[in-house]
């Protein structure tokens, strides 16, 4: 798998599965922290996508979690709306390689899926 993105919002799935399509990267999403880890525990991944919008997710554990994989992603990048600042900061915190704001995210999101594509 290339990558794995954590994210309950429909129409912003929709979206990212497309530009990863487009980059030729095979994306899997995961709807909880527990079933991110669960699918990178069954098949490692190159590249986590976390949306901040999700909800129910605790960042700082769920980062340190994916660091001690057998198997950790290369990269942990985290998107969310321009205006959560606190959200974004606190995923910086966490340890997320990137941090974006959400329109960033979209308007990049296929060169980010090609650097990881198969």
């Amino acid at each position: 798998m290339s990558a794995v993105l954590l994210s309950t919002d429909l129409l912003g799935m929709s979206k990212i599965t497309g530009a990863a399509q487009r980059a030729g990267c095979r994306l899997a999403v995961a709807a909880s922290g527990g079933d991110l880890v669960a699918r990178l525990t069954a098949a490692p991944a190159r590249l986590v996508a976390i949306d901040l919008t999700t909800t129910r997710i605790d960042l700082a554990p769920l980062i340190a979690e994916l660091r001690a994989l057998a198997e950790p992603p290369a990269a942990v990048l985290a998107f969310g709306p321009h205006v959560h600042e606190e959200r974004l900061q606190s995923a910086r915190d966490a340890g997320c390689d990137a941090v974006l704001s959400r329109g960033q995210f979209h308007a990049t999101a296929d060169a980010i899926f090609g650097q990881y594509a198969d």
